[in-house]
């Protein structure tokens, strides 16, 4: 019994210092342009949005054009728009619009508009607070044609102040009656595009970052059953504001592929090429994404593959939002019977986090 007495104190002890540690006075103060300053703890600072947990009113997405000054006791990370980085605390500032930092080694005052990210330091309990994602799901009936397509897309991702870990997986599904051509061949059927992806992102200095990634694909329209590939590249984001980002990445991968007519699958090596720029407003919500990828065959470069995507996504309540995805995919040498092209026009509603 006296084992079993102290067994339940242990749990008891331990189930008050994770309460504690759960309800942690918040002690960042963050002075508005009103005049108005709130307690409470930073979160997250990423595009221009202070995510800032208060008792009053929960957690809250904050302009930060709209913040005068802010202080914190957090061991933070401060991330510029030139890819410095600092480890420190937030002091009072003298002046309005300035962020004056407290690192180990010295006291530095920035100009807040200078400032891109800033994430409290690697702890358990911020570990939730570091995932990202969204979902979306749309879904088009034509009553004349009886075509029937699905789109599901997700998007999660990790973000350290080392690394980011990403998974998107992205699906578009098309149901037609199967019709049978003048020639004899049969149409229709149920056609797919769809793909998922899994990167290691590592950050270097002055904005440069390795990526690490597999990939798996299919397309129908362009003849590919299956397309499985690993590789590794180097990238640097090129412009990094508070709305703006643009990133080129350059490097290599193998890819695994098999096909849906006669061609015999093949396994090669392949250049990867691509660019990437996202821009955000708060008011209203809005997000922009443009991701250009160029394949080509590293035996024949004149050989090569290509994919463009466009996003357009607009919040309307409370993390739910409204998509336009564009999305092309080309091929300069197709397999037998299959188009050298493809495009997709999708609307969707998500949910982000």
């Amino acid at each position: 019994m006296p084992c079993s007495h102290h067994l339940i104190r242990t749990a008891l002890l331990l189930l008050l210092m994770m309460s504690s540690a759960g309800h942690a006075a918040k002690t960042d103060v963050v002075v508005l342009i009103n005049g108005n300053a709130v307690t409470g703890e930073i979160k997250r600072l990423e595009f221009g949005s202070l995510r800032y947990s208060t008792d009053s009113m929960g957690t809250v997405s904050i302009d930060w054009e709209d913040i005068v000054s802010v202080t914190s006791n957090q061991d933070l990370q401060i991330e510029l728009t030139d890819g410095t980085r600092y480890f420190g605390k937030l002091l009072a500032p003298d002046d309005r619009f300035v962020v004056a930092i407290r690192t180990a080694s010295q006291d530095l005052v920035l100009p807040a508009d200078q400032i891109v990210r800033i994430t409290p330091i690697d702890t358990a309990e911020h570990i939730w607070e570091r995932f990202d994602g969204s979902f979306s799901f749309g879904v088009k009936a034509e009553k004349a044609s009886d075509i029937v397509t699905s789109d599901l897309n997700a998007d999660i991702s990790y973000r350290t102040r080392k690394y980011l870990l990403g998974l998107k997986v992205s699906s578009s599904v098309t149901d037609q009656p199967e019709q049978v051509q003048p020639d004899g061949t049969v149409k229709g059927g149920t056609t797919a595009r769809q793909n998922t992806e899994l990167n290691y992102q590592r950050f270097r200095a002055n904005r440069w970052f390795t990526d690490w990634f597999t990939r798996w694909e299919r397309n129908d329209e362009l003849g590919i059953s299956s397309r499985i590939a690993l590789g590794g590249a180097l990238g640097r984001y090129l412009v990094q504001t508070n709305k703006n980002q643009f990133s080129i990445t350059a490097g290599i991968q193998g890819a695994q592929t098999s096909y849906t007519g006669e061609d015999v699958g093949t396994t090669e090596g392949e250049g990867r090429i691509e660019f990437r720029y996202l821009r955000r407003n708060l008011v209203p919500e809005t997000a922009i994404t443009l991701t250009s990828t160029i394949y080509p065959l590293l035996e024949d470069p004149s050989t090569y593959r290509a994919e463009t995507d466009i996003a357009l996504r607009r919040e309307f309540y409370k993390d739910l939002f409204w998509e336009l995805n564009l999305g092309s995919s080309y091929i300069s040498d197709p397999p037998t019977g299959a188009a050298s092209s493809d495009y997709t026009i999708t609307t969707s509603i998500g949910y982000s986090f």
